[in-house]
């Protein structure tokens, strides 16, 4: 062989291993791009679209679970709304009589005190305005003589006036509560009288008497009406 003939043969050899290993790494490459393409698509973090089903839309729909009160809870709530109530009314009366007296010059050192927001919008509901249901008192001699005469503003008539409207808002027309509005007006003259006692070593004075006597009558009739018709 010639010297030439084995420059050749080595030449092409060498050419036919590079090929190889040129087309080996291209291919390598391909896959190595294939694999890139395929991870950076998977790991991009672009949302995918799926369709939800009617049973994914009910098992999202919120249930809310309505539990019935038992007649105990009832009863337990119906006889706190009561109780409130005829806390309210009691203290409206002690008030009323307390201010009643103070008009005539004799103070108890008590009379309205800081009512509630629940008070102050329950006696706007029934009389209006809490003003209606507790006249200004007046500042002379002559005015206060005014309030308690008859026509005035703490008179016995305009008082029993706004007691009695309080018990039947209070009550509505059940009987039942109606008796309650009346066992708590009592209490309210009951404890204006020790207050009174208790301030001045008196009993009320007439005027107070004569209101509570006037608010009694009007309870015996309006209970007498509501027992006949019921």
């Amino acid at each position: 062989m010639s010297i030439d003939a084995i420059g050749t043969n080595i030449n092409s050899s060498n050419y036919a291993i590079k090929n190889n290993t040129q087309k080996t790494a291209s291919a390598d490459d391909e896959t190595s791009d294939t694999s890139a393409s395929q991870g950076t698509s998977a790991n991009s973090g672009v949302d995918t679209f799926v369709k939800s089903t009617a049973q994914d839309t009910v098992n999202s729909t919120y249930q809310p679970v309505k539990n019935k009160l038992s007649p105990e809870e009832v009863k337990a709530l119906e006889d706190e709304q009561a109780s409130i109530k005829a806390d309210l009314i009691k203290t409206f009366v002690n008030d009323t009589i307390n201010n009643q007296n103070k008009l005539l010059g004799k103070s108890t050192n008590s009379g309205t005190g800081e009512l509630s927001k629940g008070s102050s919008d329950l006696l706007t509901k029934i009389f209006g305005s809490v003003e209606n249901a507790y006249p200004p008192l007046a500042t002379t001699t002559e005015g206060a003589q005014q309030a308690i005469a008859e026509g005035g503003a703490y008179s016995v008539t305009a008082v029993a006036d706004r007691i009695m409207t309080m018990a039947q808002a209070l009550a509505g027309n059940d009987p039942d509560k109606l008796q309650q509005m009346r066992d708590a007006v009592e209490k309210g003259f009951s404890e204006a009288g020790l207050d009174f006692k208790n301030a001045t070593n008196s009993d009320l004075p007439q005027i107070s008497k004569d209101t509570m006597a006037e608010v009694m009558q009007r309870f015996d009739a309006l209970q007498g009406k509501t027992t006949a018709t019921e």
